[in-house]
């Protein structure tokens, strides 16, 4: 009979860790397709042997079901989901820039200016030849009055990509902050679990970690109690076990700073959505401003000096044709053809229009130069783009490499269901038998029926 009781109890303890491995292949393929699922894998073990009269039996098999994580893999894929995200939104951000600027078939950029600056300087040569034409000084004041134009609105186009970013970076600062209570609350559900099982919310809380890699770069450490606290790069603190510490913003010169307890933490966010738009906003766009800038500086100081240096329709010595020396700020210092200083026979426009082909931007004429400043956008677009693709491909190897060890294959867990099922099958069949010995045994051999 204690052989019996012994087979009862073993047979028992079989169809119990049999049902949790069943259990755990259910709930692996449920979950195939659930973003962040951690594939559950049941590791059987025999129970503690047990000592009657010095033979030693075993009292059963226990299941134990654990989620495959690899922490070292984990970290590397936020690491390469923050590079990721940096340069894809930095790409983004960056072609909409390049759109501004972009060469069609004819060899015209899209923002017209190479065409207003070749357009000035022939109107004002072709006006050398008719110095006193009242319709050819319009039409050089008309080509200058363009220019202006052309410039001011490249420079209102640009302004407008700037603030469009200042929103996309204040709209991710409340995603952030979004994630950080989320995370808070479950590192707070983990932490007051008593030693139940917390897969799956620590599944959950691996996701929201690595959404927000997708807008910054973020340290991640692991406390004893199960919980993760959470920082910048430069070690500022975002979250410290339960307590998020929310990251604001504010306006500085313009445009949007980070600040966390009233330090400003922009220059900290170097990945992550967040760090590409930064990169954009704060070093790429201000490139192209200034070398933009550079060349109305240098065609307004030049015509400038060459005007002066004439005698107008009145006969007076020419003034500046052009005010101020940005893309943003140019103005027409002159209110109509006649402020042109062309001199009696017109050789000061011919001059004035000789600027065009003058190296007055270093080594470069005022067409080089910005012809020199769309190539410099493009190499930098181009570069970006190849730093995308290489961190969108080590994003995809090494999600690969996670999914291997953490991801749900159903060819495997079909393999499992069958073994487990026949497992189960051969436990219960075995109760079964044994159940019929003990009732027959109790009832002393006599036929019995066993329910």
């Amino acid at each position: 009979m204690g052989t019996l009781i012994g087979l009862l109890h073993l047979s028992s303890s079989a169809l119990a860790a049999d049902q949790v491995a069943l259990s755990a292949t259910a709930s692996n393929i449920s979950n195939q397709n659930t973003d962040g699922y951690t594939r559950r894998v049941a590791s059987f073990s025999s129970s503690d042997m047990v000592n009657v009269s010095g033979i030693s039996t075993s009292s059963g098999v226990t299941a134990t079901v654990t989620a495959q994580r690899d922490r070292v893999l984990q970290r590397s894929l936020q690491q390469a989901t923050e590079a990721s995200s940096a340069s894809s939104a930095r790409a983004t951000a960056l072609d909409n820039v390049q759109s501004l600027f972009t060469i069609d078939s004819s060899g015209a950029d899209a923002s017209g200016i190479g065409a207003a600056i070749s357009d000035f300087f022939n109107s004002v040569t072709s006006l050398a030849s008719s110095a006193s034409d009242t319709n050819a000084r319009q039409t050089a004041y008309t080509a200058a009055q363009a220019l202006v134009t052309t410039m001011n609105r490249t420079a209102s186009q640009l302004a407008s990509q700037t603030a469009s970013l200042n929103q996309q970076i204040g709209t991710s600062v409340d995603q952030v902050n979004s994630l950080l209570s989320n995370i808070a609350s479950l590192n707070k559900q983990i932490q007051q679990t008593g030693g139940q099982d917390t897969s799956g919310l620590q599944d959950q809380r691996d996701q929201a970690v690595l959404s927000l890699a997708k807008l910054v770069d973020v340290n991640t450490v692991t406390a004893t109690d199960g919980t993760v606290n959470l920082s910048l790069s430069d070690g500022t603190p975002l979250l410290n076990g339960t307590q998020a510490i929310n990251l604001s913003t504010a306006t500085v010169n313009g445009n949007v700073h980070i600040l966390s307890n009233g330090n400003d933490v922009t220059g900290s966010i170097l990945s992550g959505s967040i760090g590409g738009l930064l990169q954009v906003r704060d070093q790429d766009i201000p490139a192209v401003q200034q070398q933009l800038d550079t060349v109305v500086s240098a065609i307004a100081s030049a015509v400038n000096t060459q005007n002066a240096s004439g005698t107008d329709a009145s006969g007076n010595a020419g003034g500046d044709i052009f005010s101020g020396n940005t893309a943003a700020t140019l103005k027409l210092a002159i209110s109509s053809g006649d402020g042109i200083a062309t001199s009696s026979d017109g050789s000061n426009a011919a001059a004035i229009g000789a600027v065009a082909s003058q190296a007055i931007v270093g080594s470069l004429t005022a067409s080089g130069a910005f012809s020199s400043m769309i190539t410099s956008l493009g190499q930098t677009v181009s570069s970006v783009s190849t730093t995308k693709s290489a961190n969108d491909a080590v994003l995809a190897q090494t999600s690969t490499q996670v999914a291997n060890v953490s991801g749900v294959s159903l060819d495997t867990e079909a393999a499992n269901l069958t073994q487990y099922q026949r497992a189960y099958e051969a436990a219960a069949k075995v109760m079964s038998i044994v159940n019929e010995l003990m009732a027959q045994a109790i009832n002393l051999g006599q036929q019995t029926t066993v329910s």
